[in-house]
Order: C-alpha cells, then sequence, then structure tokens
C-alpha cells in the first residue's frame, strides 16, 4: 500500500483542523480590534493559546500513552469543537483568552496524536516522502481558513460554528479508520542546560524564533487592518505568510545542506530583518505589495526552524535526537507565549509597524548570537552531517517522524569526533573511537 494512503486516515482529520484553526486565528484578533479591544489585550489572548500548546506539548504524550490514540484524538477534538462556540457567547478578554488556552491544550494534544501516529504506521524508508506530503497539505489547509473572508464578512457567529463544524468532522475519517492504536509517542525530553552545553545556538535560536513567528501568526489580521488594508486585506496577508514558508522551505534546506547551516539561517534572519524594515517605514504600500513582501518575510521567518532542529542534530547522536527535538520544541513554545505580548504592547505603543520592529529585534539578536558562535565554533564538515529534513514547529512527537530518528545499532555523532561545545566555548576532548580517521 502507498504509504501516504496508510496514514491518510489523521491526514485528512489534521488537513480539517488546520483548515479551522487558521480561519480562528485569523477572525480573534479581527473581532476585538472591532470591540474596541487594545492591542496588548489581543496579544494576551493570542499568548493564551501558546500557553495552553506549551503544556498541551508536556502534558499531552501522557494521556495519549494511557488512553490510546483515537481516544484521546476524540476527546482533543471534541473538547477543541466546543470551546470554540464559547467565542460565540461574548467579546471578552477573560473568556477568549480561557477559550484559547484550552484550544492550545487540545491543539497540541491533537499534532501530539497526529505526528506520533503518522511515525509509528511510517516506515522509515519511506518518512521522509510522507513528511513531504503532509507538510505540503497542513501549510495549504493552514494558509486557507483565513481566505474565507475575502469574499465574506467577520460580522456574526457564523465562523465560529464553521470553524466548530470543521473540528468535529475531523473525527469522522479518524472513527473510521481500520486497526488499533499506534505506538504511544515518546515522552524523553533532553534537560534545558544538557541541550544548551551541546548547541547553545539551538536553545536561543528556538527562543528568539518563537518570539518573532508567533507575533507575526497571530498579529498579522491585526496589522493588516489598523493600516487600513481590511478585512480582505488581513486574510490575503495572513495566507501569503503561510504559503510563502510552504515554498521557501525547500531551498533553505538545500543550501544547509551545502555550507554552514549557520550561514544560512543568518541569511533568512537577515532578510526577514530586511523587508520587515521595508514594512514597518513604508506602511501604506499597495495591497500587493505589502503581500509579496510579506510572503517573503513568512518564506524565511517560517523556514528557520527546521534548519536550526537539523545544525542541533549534527551535535547529538542519532539515539537523542527525538529528546532534542522535544526540548527545542518546548523552548520554542516558550517564545510562542511571551511574543505575542510583547509585540502587541509595542503595537500600542508605536503603532502597528511595532509588529516588525519586534521582529526585527528578535532576528538581529539571533543573527548577533549566531556569529558570535561561529567565533567560538567550527562548522562540522558537510560530509559528516545529517541531511536537513523540513520538520515543523509542530509537536514534541514531530521528531518521532523524522527520517534522521535513531537506528538502535548506530550512536555516532559530530560530538564523537569533534568534541563537545560546552556554554563557555571550551571543546572537551572527542571521545576515542578507533574507527575515526
Amino acid at each position: 500500500m502507498n504509504p501516504v494512503i496508510a496514514v491518510s486516515a489523521i491526514i485528512s482529520g489534521i488537513v480539517l483542523l488546520q483548515g479551522g484553526m487558521g480561519l480562528l486565528t485569523a477572525v480573534l484578533p479581527l473581532r476585538m480590534n472591532e470591540a474596541g479591544f487594545t492591542s496588548t489585550e489581543i496579544g494576551i489572548m493570542a499568548a493564551g493559546f501558546s500557553a495552553g500548546f506549551l503544556a498541551g506539548c508536556i502534558y499531552a504524550p501522557r494521556l495519549i500513552a494511557r488512553i490510546g490514540h483515537i481516544r484521546a484524538f476524540s476527546a482533543f477534538a471534541t473538547v477543541l469543537s466546543a470551546f470554540t462556540l464559547a467565542f460565540a457567547i461574548d467579546t471578552s478578554l477573560v473568556l477568549w483568552t480561557g477559550a484559547r488556552l484550552i484550544s492550545g491544550v487540545c491543539f497540541a494534544g491533537l499534532l501530539t496524536v497526529s505526528d506520533s501516529w503518522i511515525s509509528g504506521e511510517t516506515d522509515k524508508s519511506v518518512r521522509g516522502r510522507v513528511m513531504g506530503v503532509y507538510m505540503i497539505l497542513y501549510k495549504l489547509a493552514q494558509a486557507s481558513g483565513p481566505l474565507i473572508f475575502t469574499f465574506a464578512s467577520i460580522t456574526g457567529n457564523w465562523h465560529f460554528m464553521l470553524v466548530s463544524a470543521l473540528f468535529s468532522l475531523s473525527l469522522v475519517p479518524v472513527a473510521l479508520r481500520h486497526g488499533g492504536n499506534p505506538t504511544p509517542p515518546s515522552d524523553e525530553r533532553m534537560g534545558l542546560m544538557s541541550v544548551y552545553r551541546t548547541t547553545p545556538l539551538a536553545i536561543v535560536g528556538c527562543i528568539c524564533l518563537g518570539m518573532s513567528n508567533s507575533p507575526l501568526n497571530n498579529l498579522m489580521p491585526l496589522y493588516a487592518v489598523e493600516v487600513g488594508l481590511g478585512v480582505a486585506g488581513a486574510a490575503i496577508l495572513s495566507s501569503a505568510l503561510q504559503l510563502g514558508a510552504l515554498i521557501l522551505q525547500w531551498p533553505m534546506g538545500w543550501a544547509s545542506d551545502k555550507t554552514d547551516r549557520r550561514k544560512v539561517m543568518i541569511f533568512g534572519m537577515a532578510a526577514v530583518a530586511g523587508f520587515s524594515t521595508v514594512l514597518a517605514v513604508s506602511p501604506g504600500l499597495p495591497l500587493w505589495i505589502t503581500t509579496a513582501i510579506v510572503f517573503v518575510v513568512g518564506g524565511f521567518a517560517m523556514s528557520i526552524y527546521p534548519v536550526l532542529l537539523s545544525h542541533a542534530g549534527d551535535f547529538v547522536p542519532p539515539s537523542k535526537m527525538v529528546p532534542l527535538c522535544a526540548t527545542l520544541m518546548l523552548a520554542f513554545a516558550f517564545g510562542m507565549t511571551l511574543g505575542p505580548i510583547t509585540a502587541s504592547a509595542l503595537m500600542d505603543l508605536v503603532g502597528p509597524n511595532g509588529l516588525y520592529m519586534h521582529s526585527i529585534f528578535f532576528c538581529s539578536f539571533f543573527i548577533l548570537f549566531a556569529l558570535y558562535r561561529m567565533i567560538r565554533r567550527s562548522a562540522p564538515p558537510t560530509e559528516a552531517r545529517s541531511a536537513y529534513v523540513n520538520m515543523p514547529a509542530s509537536s514534541t512527537a514531530i521528531s518521532q517522524l523524522d527520517p534522521r530518528a535513531p537506528h538502535p545499532e548506530v550512536d555516532e555523532s559530530i560530538e564523537a569526533v569533534f568534541g563537545r561545545d560546552d556554554a563557555d566555548g571550551r571543546a572537551e576532548p572527542p571521545r576515542y573511537n578507533p574507527s575515526t580517521k
């Protein structure tokens, strides 16, 4: 059987979920802006989802291991659908933040189910192909949700009903699937300081990316309406952000396999900062120009994370790849939680351009730290590195779908040859390996 068809049930469920979540993420800041909430209040609401997502990443694997994938998916999707309807009760900061908090927990749980399910039913030899199809459908669904506002109004509660229906319908392909539960997701993680000692840039970079990317995802509709592009413009910019990530991830990955990955990340972050500067100083650009720039910003900004994971993976043995990525996902989610609050506060202080000023700051910090790390440690040789894999920031279980996931008989790494780089830049002596020349 085609490996994609074998996991088509769970992929179909996630496509429905992503379509609904893309629509919901776009409509909430627009409705709150229409109701007169400040940018900071909208940022707090967005941060509620990220905080819930962080909690879900930590606790969902344990629940899934206890009750199984199908029942966990059903529980998370049902609660998510129910709390989506809470947005129709009243436009209240406390109510909406609380509902987003629960939504974040459930969504992290659903992505953990899907990622571990696909990895559990996909042979290592075809994981790359399955990952590629999964990512294309994942991003297309995420980008398509907001486009409904190019021809529909944001007034009324119909969109909450539609999103709730999509979340409920995601249960259908999963419930109709034949077969039992896949292997439970791994709950193993590396210690934060252990990861930092092994690859400092990975921890710092994940936090910076979360701080930068989360506001772009959650506050882009608010920026659009505040600079006069309207609801349709907000929908188009939200979709362009995700479509850019879908297209530019491939050249970024290709380049990272050919040269020092840090150079690729520095180039990408410099591009985000440069194009963000254009938008920050020229908020009155026509929609088509703004859309093109946002496409590029999203393309580079959302493509750095898998390159950063590949960079980190170059310094650990294959047996540590899954717990390493789980820890980095938590660092990214921590940045996701703080980012909307600080960015929205800056938007209240200096206007809508504060969204891009916020991004410029964290891109610049990332670049400076990456340059510092290049001084402290040279890159491993190209032939000794693992191949790039486009691994999205979806859940702590996504690393189990990584084709670089461990072979039990292999426990070699760059660290074994070149030594481990600790936090102050001193390298430990390499472990002796008689087969290493």
